[in-house]
């Protein structure tokens, strides 16, 4: 399982969700029957999630048999039925998710957020019907969490590797989450954003913003994402002046001083770990980095890069073609 553990009980609702694909006569078990399988848990912390959010699980439950069709009377499927693309995606997310938050095992708090992570198939949209969003359920995960440990968990180290005073806007602004660890990010990817937190508070920001990291990784001439900014864009340093043109003038504020990140920039790192775990990597690199940051941009800095040709289907495109 890459290193991972599936807890028993998640074991359990991939039975069971084998078990919902056999009796709607399916011949794979999607995310649909991922979700059947565990909202089928009267107890956990997904059961708990999701009452707390007010999320009905027998109206997910309902909402899912009124969406998909059952199979055709005359067929029976067999006992091992393959998972779906997207249901093997969800998988992925999950065991980035136990990952980013430091857990050794796959529970079905993960599993859950790896159904919302994909965004895309069937469980996800009912989910998202329902009102239950991946921040909700993360956050109130991470809540339970925390207080089923007896305390948030603290950070212990930030992107410097020292003690996070160091370094306090990504250690600090995550709470008892995600804690950036050395192990987190490559070496490349974590002077990117010390670039980042630079720009950021050299320019007088009061929090680092997607537009300082991706200047922090236009500036490095080294690593992926210099590759990919290169190829898609025709030049990294464009995309830097263009970048330092739409930002403030550099003012009088020390450079050292503490800033937190910007909701879309810590989502965007977050995401930046799943990119990883997609390629089967233990630390997430300058490009995972870019890939989640365009993916994030606001609408307007995103037509402007896309005005010098880089853009994020097209970033990666590009990156996908390099895998092969």
């Amino acid at each position: 399982m890459n290193g991972y553990n599936f807890t028993e009980r998640v074991r359990r609702v991939l039975a069971r969700s084998r078990e919902e694909a056999g009796r709607l006569r399916h011949e794979y078990v999607g995310t649909e029957h991922l979700l059947l399988g565990l909202t089928g848990e009267n107890e956990g912390i997904t059961a708990a999630v999701l009452q707390n959010i007010g999320a009905d699980r027998t109206a997910i439950r309902n909402k899912i048999e009124e969406v998909i069709q059952p199979g055709a009377e005359d067929r029976t499927p067999g006992a091992d039925l393959p998972y779906t693309s997207r249901a093997k995606k969800v998988l992925e997310l999950s065991m980035g998710e136990a990952r980013m938050m430091h857990h050794t095992y796959v529970g079905t708090e993960h599993l859950l957020l790896g159904l919302l992570a994909e965004q895309k198939g069937i469980a996800a949209q009912v989910m998202v019907d329902a009102g239950v969003t991946l921040d909700k359920a993360r956050a109130e995960t991470l809540r339970l969490l925390g207080a089923h440990s007896g305390r948030p968990a603290t950070p212990s180290e930030s992107l410097t590797g020292v003690p996070h005073a160091a370094a306090p806007g990504y250690a600090r602004s995550r709470g008892h989450y995600g804690v950036a660890l050395v192990d987190d990010f490559t070496g490349r990817a974590r002077d990117a954003l010390r670039a980042a937190y630079a720009e950021a508070a050299a320019r007088d920001a009061t929090a680092v913003e997607l537009s300082h990291v991706l200047l922090g990784l236009a500036v490095r001439e080294d690593g992926m994402a210099a590759v990919l900014l290169d190829q898609v864009a025709g030049s990294r340093q464009r995309i830097a002046a263009a970048l330092v043109e739409r930002l403030p003038e550099p003012g009088q504020s020390p450079t050292n001083r503490s800033l937190p990140l910007a909701e879309d920039t810590q989502r965007a790192l977050d995401q930046a770990l799943l990119e990883a775990s997609k390629d089967g990597h233990r630390r997430a690199g300058t490009q995972h980095l870019l890939l989640a940051v365009l993916d994030a941009l606001p609408l307007s800095l995103a037509a402007a890069c896309a005005q010098l040709g880089l853009t994020a289907k097209g970033t990666r495109t590009v990156y996908e073609r390099m895998k092969e």
